[in-house]
């Protein structure tokens, strides 16, 4: 409570300080935020304290934790449930925005009140929610003996990484948003803001993006049906703030070095910011059905009025400033910024009807009806999308600025489409002949080498050293690089994944060319047993073990590839705590060729029988490798030193 106060006089004191230019309130401003910053701090560590401690007279804690849970997993139950989820995004916020007091400490107080006033109107928000709707500190009329335990899907590693990552990436672009806003307020119209909040903006898109592929990760290792990506509302949610992130930063390169693109780069962070909220709320007022999704609850409205207000109050500033803010000079379609715009284009198209597909439950159940789509309608309307960013990853770097620019690199194309073509007929001579794939195989394979073009010219151009001197732009390739890789990994992982089932007895062996030769069509098992490892699975007898708070049990299968023994593999079923639904646990062996996942499917002992679900998943492990390469090219790219010069002082 007294945080929510010292969040509230501080929005007062630099609304006060921005309209009078008040050093004195300006200050008063700073220390209630730093005092609504110790407070939560102080509060976090009370909560963190009770769940590691026990303390289950405390609602939230007796809901999320039990004795018998691990305690990496009871701190962990900070993020765990909705009021908990919700203390830990405004807690985060308040840590980014003393980080970024100290940071702007030298700039004018008008644009460092609006920055900072910005951000704490956003943690005070938060802090509001877990006041007075879902308070994480709530106690009970009494104590109980135990707690209801965490739920069996979050006792995975990824409840350890995959939330605090996606959430860094959510409350980070309330800065870049909070800078936007110092520009409008100061009337500064060079385009310091975005040059200014560079780092922080691509530290954040990282932090968004390994949140969204480690969710991946998890879900594919967690919930036992091979896949990682399901066109899930929830995972939707955290996508779309990415496309128009990603965007956002295209956008900036345009209006820091071209004055370009500007309306458009006020309003893609703007976009970014809202839906960051949006898919907080997605997630947690229960208004679509998600295996992510909390209960039911009354926060929605509070989430759409805070949307509706902020990019009420944003807009209002834009189109009061859209005539100082428009390009300097005109471009073409074929110039870099040309490129760069029909990009921005690609990705809030692409957004537009991800974004439909998912809020298509909440406005037809509005209107009285329950429509919605399933996985078939993204992958129809996405993969135009996805077809023309892959070609315009590999070209745009290629292109210089100016009214020409893709003319006069038409003819260092050629080379990449030579490439295009002899991998896309190797890659059809191997077996992978379904069109849809091969046609994005081929304009992944014409970008990547487009991609290593620009490295091999760079270096021959102008030596080795190019790559360390212009780390922005090599920077920028690596992240297109990973891009292609993780693009591979998709491409086969979803196009030539295989799946068996079988229920044999222990001691049998199942044959996975044989299992796919006797369960598809002749053409079709053709081309899956042409790609697919000749997987010979021994299937040993079932075993039950103890563990602390669950009981497991295991088949063991031994594995051979073309005969020779490879690993042995232990697809398993545990049956926790408090918990009757036995929950699968996967086994999974990789390689780069591609994964063997095993799930313990059924079992039952008195027939002496065992289910098993084979899949085998090619290539999927460069999803992994390509976002690693994605998150050092964002890190390489940031790695320079900024110049004093740039520092906007009083």
């Amino acid at each position: 409570m007294a945080g929510l106060f010292a969040g509230i006089g501080g929005i007062i004191c630099y609304i006060i300080s921005i309209n009078k230019n008040s050093e004195s309130y300006g200050k008063t401003a700073n220390s209630l935020l730093l005092v609504q910053a110790g407070l939560i701090s102080a509060a976090t560590l009370v909560l963190i304290y009770a769940l590691a401690t026990g303390y289950f007279k405390m609602e939230y804690v007796a809901q999320y934790t039990d004795r018998a849970l691990p305690m990496i997993y009871k701190i962990s139950g900070w993020w765990a449930g909705q009021a908990g989820s919700l203390f830990f995004w405004g807690w985060l916020v308040s840590v980014f925005a003393v980080i970024e007091l100290y940071r702007i400490r030298n700039y004018s107080l008008k644009y460092k009140s609006s920055v900072l006033l910005t951000m704490i109107i956003t943690s005070t928000f938060f802090y509001f929610l877990t006041t007075f709707v879902v308070n994480p500190f709530k106690e009970l009329n009494f104590f109980p003996n135990d707690g209801m335990g965490m739920n069996p899907l979050l006792q995975n590693p990824g409840m350890l990484y995959h939330p605090p990552t996606l959430y860094l990436g959510f409350v980070g672009f309330t800065i870049p948003l909070g800078h936007a806003v110092a520009s409008f307020l100061t009337a500064d119209r060079t385009g310091f803001w975005v040059k200014d909040t560079r780092k922080w903006s691509l530290i954040t898109w990282i932090f968004l993006t390994i949140g969204i592929v480690l969710g991946g990760q998890w879900a594919y290792v967690e919930l036992g049906w091979g896949g990682y990506w399901a066109w899930d509302p929830v995972e939707n949610a955290s996508l779309l703030p990415w496309f128009t992130a990603t965007a956002f930063l295209h956008s900036a390169v345009m209006l820091e070095r071209k004055h370009k693109l500007k309306i458009w780069t006020y309003a893609l962070i703007l976009v970014t910011f809202e839906l960051c909220i949006f898919g907080t709320f997605l997630t947690r007022s229960g208004v679509i059905d998600s295996v992510h999704s909390f209960g039911k609850s009354s926060l929605g409205i509070f989430f759409l009025c805070f949307i509706v207000i902020t990019t009420g109050a944003f807009l209002y500033f834009l189109f009061k400033s859209k005539d100082e803010i428009r390009d300097e000079g005109e471009f073409t379609i074929s110039s870099k910024e040309g490129l760069f715009f029909v990009t921005n284009w690609l990705f809030v198209g692409l957004m537009a009807v991800v974004f439909f597909g998912t809020t298509l439950p909440i406005f037809s159940q509005l209107a009285g009806s329950k429509l919605s789509v399933g996985i078939p309608y993204y992958n129809k309307v996405s993969i135009p999308f996805f077809m023309a960013i892959l070609v315009l990853s590999g070209i745009c770097p290629l292109v210089p600025y100016g009214r020409n620019g893709l003319k006069s690199s038409i003819k260092a194309l050629w080379p990449s489409l030579i490439f295009m073509v002899l991998a896309t007929a190797g890659i059809y001579a191997y077996g992978y002949t379904k069109i849809i794939p091969l046609v994005l195989f081929a304009f992944t394979s014409f970008s990547l080498f487009t991609i290593l073009l620009q490295f091999f010219n760079g270096m021959r151009k102008k030596g080795a050293g190019i790559i360390f001197r212009n780390r922005r732009f090599y920077g920028g390739l690596i992240i297109h690089l990973g891009v292609m890789i993780m693009a591979y990994g998709v491409i086969a992982s979803s196009f030539y994944n295989v799946k068996i089932d079988k229920v044999v007895s222990p001691g049998s062996t199942i044959d996975m060319h044989q299992s796919l030769k006797n369960s598809l069509p002749a053409g079709e098992a053709e081309i899956l047993t042409g790609i697919t490892p000749d997987f010979e699975l021994l299937v040993g007898n079932l075993k039950v073990q103890e563990r602390k708070n669950y009981v497991s049990v295991y088949a063991p299968v031994d594995v051979k590839k073309d005969g020779r023994y490879q690993v042995t593999m232990t697809p398993e079923r545990r049956f926790y705590k408090n918990n009757e639904q036995p929950f699968a646990e996967v086994a999974i062996y990789t390689k780069a060729g591609g994964d063997l996942y095993l799930i313990l499917a059924s079992y039952s002992k008195p027939d002496n029988v065992i289910g098993i679900q084979a899949i085998y998943e090619p290539f999927i492990v460069w999803i992994w490798v390509g976002c690693a390469l994605m998150v050092a090219g964002g890190l390489y790219t940031i790695s320079y030193r900024r110049k004093d010069s740039d520092i906007k002082t009083n």
